[in-house]
């Protein structure tokens, strides 16, 4: 039988091995999530790359497309259409008149004091004055409200040219040669009586043709020779 204190012994084993294990472990933990935020960087990194990729493609293209020739230079022919234009006989008293564009045309359509329709550009030849704002119907003949000059509504021969405001009015009318009024040709529909007028609907690209050509020529033949 053994008597008096018993002594016990701990080993400090278990603590001087999990110590070790402990660390590998936080070593393993520290490792895999820097791996992980490494990962995710790269995945932004790449991700940034192509966003900044598709940018520089999409400027490229629109910087392509600005520098694209919209225009031309070639002999555009006329190509007349008969188009409606919204009115019909009934809707115009004697003497009114209402301002259109019709097909790349500026028309201005009116009745003359007898009641016949008629139709010319809206720009009087003077100076591009618009006759729709405050032009005068007097018989068939309509008139300029800036310098009073005449047309007649049939055929759009040239009257009087630039006779008002005295002194003012002939000077600035012989700055400018003279010019007829255009003139339209103009039906009703047989049935609904609908106007119709008869249109260049080439008018607006033969004139951007000649402006270009016009543009070139100032700097060369638009063949690519010179002069």
């Amino acid at each position: 039988v053994v008597t008096g204190p018993v002594l016990s012994f701990i080993s400090p084993s278990v603590a001087v091995n999990r110590a070790p294990a402990l660390r590998l472990s936080r070593a393993s933990e520290n490792a895999a999530g820097s791996q992980e935020g490494m990962g995710a960087s790269s995945v932004m990194a790449v991700g940034a790359a192509c966003c900044l990729a598709a940018a520089a493609k999409v400027a490229s293209t629109r910087r392509q497309s600005k520098t694209t020739a919209h225009y031309t230079t070639q002999v555009i022919l006329p190509a007349l259409t008969w188009l409606k234009t919204g009115l019909k006989a009934g809707d115009l008293a004697a003497t009114e008149l209402r301002a259109k564009s019709i097909g790349g045309n500026d028309i201005l359509i009116g009745k003359t004091e007898g009641g016949k329709l008629f139709c010319v550009g809206n720009l009087c030849p003077h100076i591009g004055t618009p006759m729709s704002e405050g032009a005068d119907v007097i018989g068939d003949v309509i008139v300029c409200p800036l310098h009073g000059s005449s047309f007649s509504t049939n055929d759009g021969q040239l009257i009087d040219w630039c006779p008002s405001p005295p002194i003012i009015g002939p000077v600035t009318g012989f700055l400018v040669e003279k010019k007829n009024l255009k003139i339209f040709e103009i039906r009703t529909s047989l049935f609904g009586g609908d106007i119709e007028v008869l249109v260049d609907t080439n008018a607006k690209k033969a004139y951007e043709a000649n402006y270009w050509k016009g543009l070139l020529d100032a700097q060369g033949k638009d063949d690519g020779t010179y002069y």
